[in-house]
C-alpha cells in the first residue's frame, strides 16, 4: 500500500510541475493579419497566436545536430490527417523565394506570382491594378472608347482587318467588364499571358500583331506606381530592342497607320486614310496630342542615365551634387555581350563556370555600388542580361533585379519578374533569334 501511495504522490507532483510550467509560459501575441493570415512557416505559427486555426497542433521533434554542431528543432504541423513537414526537413522554400541561394536576399514582397487573388473588384480600374499591379493612364481608357465607337461588338479586334493588330492584356479586362463576363482570378496568368521573351518588368503589352514575328506594343514605365513614360514596341524575332514611339496610344497607332499607307494598294490606302482621320479627330476632340516619334526620343534621351541593351534606357534618382544613385558598369556593352556569348555557348558546365568568372566580377562591382547607394548599376546589368537572353542567366537576373527593385522601392516589378522567369518563352511563331 505504501509503495502504491508513494507512486501516486510522485505522479501528482509531476502533474503539478507540468501545470506550473504551462502557466508561467509567456502568452504569444496575436497575429496582426488575423484570419487573413496565409503563412505556413513554422516559426511564424509558433511565434504568434492564430485562434482560427484551433485544429492545428504543433508536435515538437527531438533536436538534431547539424554540420556545424548546432542543434535545431524539427517539427511537424499536423492538421487532421494531413502532416506538413517543416521547411528545414523538406528543403522546400514555402515563400516561393527564387533567390534562396544568393548572398543578398531582398525583403519578400506581399504579393507572390501565381497566388490566388481575391474576387475581382467591380471597379474595372481596381481590377486592372489587382491583375497587372499597375494603373493605366487616361489615354488607355480613351483609346478603348474610340475603339468601341468603331467596333462595339468585337472591340478587341477593331484593327484586326485593317492593320492586323489585336488589343490584349488590360484591354481584355475592359472587354470582360463590358460583357459582364467573369474574369479568371490568377495574378500570374495576367502577368505572363502576353509577356514576350525580352519584355522587361517595366513594359506592359497592350497590342499584338498576328505573332508571325512577335511585334507588339505596350506601355513602358520606370516606376510601377507612376504613369508610363512612353508607348513603345518590340519585335521579338528581331531581338531585344524596345523602341519608344510616343507618349500615348493614339500617336503610336497614327505612326503605324502612316507606315502602312506607304506600302498599301490604292484601295487599302483609302481605308487606312479614313481610319487615321477618325483617330486624329477623336484625339483632337479629347485634347490628346499626336506628336512625331522624334519628340518622345528626345524626351527619353534627356532622362535616361544608361542606354542598356534595350536602347530605351533606365531612369533612377541621381543626386545632382554628389552624383550618388548611378555609376557606370566598368565594362563596355560590346564586351558584356562577348562575356554572355561565351557563357551561353560553353560546351560543358566546367567551361561555363570558367567563362562566368568575368560576369561574377561585374556582379561583385554591383554589390559595392549598392553599398554606396548607386542602385542604378545593378538595374542596368540585370536588364542587360534579361535583354541578352538565355536560361543560364536567370538566377543572376533574379538576384540583380530583385535587389535593385527592392532598393529603388519598385517592389511590383519583382513580382512581375518572378512570374516571367517561371514561364519565360518565345511567343513569335517565326523566331529566328539565337
Amino acid at each position: 500500500m505504501d509503495s502504491k501511495h508513494e507512486a501516486l504522490k510522485r505522479k501528482r507532483i509531476k502533474s503539478d510541475e507540468a501545470s506550473s510550467d504551462s502557466d508561467t509560459e509567456p502568452k504569444k501575441p496575436l497575429c496582426k493579419y488575423g484570419e487573413k493570415c496565409y503563412q505556413k512557416n513554422l516559426n511564424h505559427i509558433q511565434k504568434f497566436r492564430h485562434p482560427h486555426r484551433d485544429n492545428v497542433v504543433v508536435k515538437p521533434r527531438p533536436k538534431l545536430e547539424d554540420e556545424k554542431g548546432e542543434t535545431t528543432d524539427e517539427s511537424v504541423i499536423a492538421s487532421g490527417s494531413t502532416e506538413i513537414v517543416e521547411q528545414k526537413q523538406t528543403g522546400i522554400d514555402d515563400s516561393n523565394n527564387l533567390l534562396a541561394n544568393q548572398e543578398s536576399e531582398p525583403q519578400k514582397t506581399k504579393l507572390e506570382a501565381d497566388d490566388e487573388l481575391p474576387p475581382s473588384p467591380e471597379d474595372v480600374k481596381e481590377n486592372i491594378k489587382l491583375k497587372f499591379l499597375v494603373d493605366m493612364p487616361d489615354d488607355f481608357y480613351e483609346f478603348w472608347a474610340f475603339c468601341q465607337s468603331i467596333c462595339s461588338k468585337n472591340t478587341l479586334e477593331t484593327f484586326k482587318d485593317s492593320l492586323g493588330l489585336e488589343l490584349v492584356g488590360p484591354f481584355q479586362l475592359l472587354e470582360q467588364n463590358s460583357n459582364r463576363s467573369k474574369p479568371k482570378g490568377k495574378c500570374g496568368n495576367s502577368l505572363t499571358q502576353w509577356r514576350f521573351y525580352y519584355d522587361p518588368p517595366e513594359f506592359q503589352c497592350v497590342m499584338i500583331d498576328d505573332l508571325s514575328k512577335g511585334f507588339h506594343i505596350g506601355y513602358f514605365r520606370d516606376v510601377p506606381n507612376e504613369m508610363p513614360m512612353f508607348v513603345g514596341s518590340n519585335t521579338e524575332s528581331e531581338g531585344c530592342v524596345l523602341t519608344p514611339m510616343s507618349d500615348n496610344l493614339f500617336s503610336a497607332l497614327s505612326q503605324i497607320i502612316s507606315a502602312r499607307i506607304k506600302k498599301a494598294d490604292p484601295f487599302k490606302k483609302s481605308q487606312l486614310a479614313t481610319l487615321k482621320k477618325q483617330l486624329e479627330d477623336w484625339a483632337n476632340k479629347n485634347d490628346i496630342i499626336i506628336e512625331p516619334q522624334s519628340e518622345i526620343l528626345k524626351k527619353r534621351k534627356k532622362l535616361m542615365v544608361a542606354k542598356t541593351f534595350y536602347e530605351c534606357g533606365i531612369v533612377v534618382p541621381v543626386d545632382k551634387k554628389t552624383q550618388v544613385g548611378y555609376r557606370k558598369i566598368p565594362e563596355t556593352d560590346a564586351n558584356i555581350k562577348k562575356i554572355c556569348k561565351k557563357i551561353v555557348e560553353s560546351p560543358n558546365l566546367s567551361e561555363q563556370n570558367k567563362n562566368s568568372d568575368a560576369l561574377q566580377e561585374l556582379v561583385t562591382y554591383v554589390q559595392y555600388a549598392n553599398d554606396e547607394s548607386d542602385y542604378g548599376m545593378g538595374l542596368e546589368l540585370g536588364l542587360d542580361l534579361l535583354a541578352y537572353g538565355g536560361d543560364v542567366f536567370h538566377p543572376t537576373i533574379l538576384h540583380l533585379l530583385s535587389v535593385a527593385y527592392e532598393l529603388l522601392e519598385r517592389h511590383e516589378f519583382t513580382v512581375i519578374l518572378q512570374a516571367h522567369m517561371k514561364k519565360r518563352r518565345r511567343l513569335a511563331k517565326n523566331d529566328a533569334v539565337k
